[in-house]
């Protein structure tokens, strides 16, 4: 099908990319549940396996085939990832909050760039302010946060990591808080939190949060 990028903007202010480390397709059930039941999916490369009616499928087609009837757009710059090419496609779409399914628990390099690649989305896009990347059924395990004030509900053990150099403050339910704390990059210091509720955290630089929420 031919179509490009703008044309198949839905407007929702929240997106799910689905990529290739996942074992079985997105059910109706798991996405109700997590409150994703409604949001449009695109497939990134193998992703096109497990999404369900995506709006488009993004990639090289190196692990996986795009799905039936479906808008494909073929990357042909091996020096930029699957995900990557789709953000760009995407970067102009009216989105806030990304949540990505399959790109977590498969080669390790490929994890660290898919970070690496959302951390540098939200420098570029102050819109961007929430990325979820869930493991298996649906579970919660990475979030990112952009740089600015934010309020989320956690529950037991979180690590705070930076990528780049930031101010943060970290109040509300949790054990250990931070007045404007300089976080180094895959900084030690903001590992082993403990939160039993409401968390307020504020960053002068997108941050990473590994938890449960």
């Amino acid at each position: 099908m031919n179509a490009t990028w703008s044309e198949l903007d839905k407007g929702t202010e929240r997106l799910i990319l689905v990529g290739p480390a996942l074992k079985k397709v997105l059910s109706s059930s798991l996405l109700d549940a997590a409150g994703l039941a409604s949001v449009p999916q695109l497939a990134v490369d193998g992703g096109g396996h497990f999404a369900v009616n995506p709006v488009l499928w993004a990639g090289d087609g190196d692990s996986g085939t795009p799905p039936e009837r479906t808008p494909v757009f073929f990357k042909h710059d091996q020096n930029l990832t699957d995900l990557r090419f789709c953000l760009n496609g995407i970067h102009d779409w009216r989105w806030k909050e990304l949540h990505l399914f399959g790109f977590l628990g498969g080669r390790r390099d490929h994890e660290l760039a898919n970070f690496g690649e959302i951390h540098a989305e939200m420098k570029m896009r102050p819109a961007f302010s929430k990325a979820i990347f869930y493991g298996e059924e649906c579970h919660r395990q990475v979030l990112f946060l952009g740089a600015g004030e934010h309020t989320v509900e956690l529950r037991g053990a979180f690590s705070t990591l930076a990528l780049e150099p930031a101010k943060v403050t970290v109040a509300g339910d949790c054990s250990y808080k931070a007045e404007n704390m300089l976080l180094s990059p895959l900084s030690g210091h903001g590992v082993s939190n403990e939160a039993a509720g409401v968390v307020k955290i504020s960053s002068s630089a997108p941050l990473m949060l590994l938890c449960n929420f």
